[in-house]
């Protein structure tokens, strides 16, 4: 029996998975420069990409939960979109760029940063070793919203499998990494809540004027850790924010309840009576 493949099974999207929810660009339109390419399998409800495209080249409609089409011929590869996308699942992939190498531009959150002519390791979408590559640009304004943008240049042959790089100053191995204390407090325009958009100032309003005491109370003040994710990625920046804001200690304070996805379904739909269109 073949083995299943996809992002349920193996913890990220396939290539047929992509193709299928996304699109992928003709090889006539990659020869004509940088386009962008959307790995966003999901049917969630978000579309910052359609909004962030200044060409109106990336498409969801109706319903929020329509999954990304890029209009190849629209598209310029500007990669607005790249920061812009809140799963980081968008590329801009450029086979013109040398007879032998292309380059791919993806998103990276991690510190340090690499410079531009660093020697990187390139990975897959499985997080697995392809080739080395070569840092081309690193662009970090203040508009990508702390979602810097690495290009990597990379044997041609290889970049449709590569879609990040490793870390830099990883541990030695048998060692983890060890805690880092926060930098000051975050600015009030920080995202803390991707899924709702919440920044640090609206959590703090939560708190200092709406009396929010628990991450739950900033929970039903202000939205933050109410998306899909029910606070799993923002939950410890709302209590990072309430710690300082209280003068208590973050291990102190209790958590909201994480509650998982749940979608409308009809009765049709589980009863299995639903007719083919």
């Amino acid at each position: 029996m073949e083995k299943l493949r996809g992002l349920i099974y193996d913890g990220y999207p396939s290539r047929e998975e992509i193709v299928s929810a996304n699109g992928w660009p003709s090889e006539e339109r990659f020869a004509r420069g940088p386009v962008a390419i959307a790995e966003c399998v999901q049917e969630i409800p978000c579309n910052p990409c359609e909004a962030a495209c200044p060409f109106h080249a990336i498409k969801i409609g109706t319903p929020i939960t329509n999954t990304p089409r890029i209009d190849e011929d629209s598209c310029t590869g500007c990669g607005s979109c790249v920061a812009a996308c809140s799963g980081l699942a968008i590329f801009v992939v450029d086979k013109t760029y040398s007879e032998s190498e292309a380059l791919i531009s993806f998103p990276f959150e991690y510190l340090p940063l690499p410079e531009k002519g660093d020697k990187a390791e390139a990975l897959s979408r499985a997080g697995e070793y392809v080739c080395e590559g070569t840092v081309v640009r690193v662009m970090n304004p203040k508009k990508n919203d702390h979602t810097p943008v690495i290009t990597l240049a990379v044997p041609t042959d290889k970049v449709d499998d590569v879609r990040t790089m490793r870390r830099l100053v990883l541990p030695e191995p048998g060692k983890g990494f060890e805690n880092v204390e926060p930098e000051g407090v975050l600015d009030d325009d920080v995202i803390v809540c991707r899924c709702e958009e919440i920044t640090a100032g609206e959590v703090r309003d939560a708190i200092r004027n709406k009396k929010a005491t628990t991450v739950t109370e900033v929970k039903r003040r202000c939205r933050a850790g109410m998306g899909l994710c029910q606070g799993r990625t923002c939950g410890k920046l709302v209590s990072r924010i309430l710690a300082e804001e209280l003068g208590s200690a973050p291990d102190t304070l209790t958590g909201s309840t994480d509650r998982p996805p749940v979608r409308p379904t009809t009765f049709g739909e589980l009863a299995g009576t639903k007719k083919e269109v």
